[in-house]
């Protein structure tokens, strides 16, 4: 085995109260990444990061921690503020710190700045235990309800 040999822990020992996100039956990108993990009762969302996750450097692709990023804000914002509906991200920014490797859990640490009716702001921390990862920040619409109803009207048509 090299060092580039990607080495992955058991997907069995997954902090107690995560379930995945990749359940049959519920719609959306999410269901394409698999290792992604939430925590209903909180909204907290993580990863186990897999050999499909790595970039050719065998560490975490930046997009799949970009999309960690957004997932984790979007589900603890939506559970936190008690919204129906998934909020929409209108803007995403990520600062990559240190690389992620496989095996490595890679929580989400969110921070909520405000919960607004239309808009909510927050910042996470990606961390691999007490390792900074990536730390992002994003803008996202609260009120998705006319999003929807365009969607679905568009479906029709």
């Amino acid at each position: 085995m090299s060092v580039m040999d990607p080495v992955v822990e058991s997907i069995d020992d997954i902090p107690e109260g995560f379930v995945p996100m990749q359940r049959p039956g519920l719609p959306g990108f999410v269901q394409n990444c698999r290792g992604f993990y939430f925590r209903p009762a909180t909204g907290e969302v993580a990863a186990r990061i897999l050999p499909e996750h790595l970039n050719p450097l065998h560490i975490a692709h930046g997009g799949l921690l970009a999309t960690l990023a957004d997932t984790a804000l979007g589900a603890f914002i939506r559970v936190q503020g008690g919204y129906e509906l998934p909020p929409a991200t209108v803007e995403l920014s990520i600062d990559y710190i240190s690389p992620a490797r496989p095996g490595q859990w890679i929580e989400a640490h969110v921070e909520v700045h405000k919960l607004g009716r239309t808009l909510c702001n927050a910042s996470l921390s990606l961390m691999d235990g007490e390792r900074l990862v990536a730390r992002a920040k994003g803008t996202l619409i609260a009120n998705t309800h006319s999003l929807h109803a365009a969607v679905a009207a568009q479906a029709k048509s």
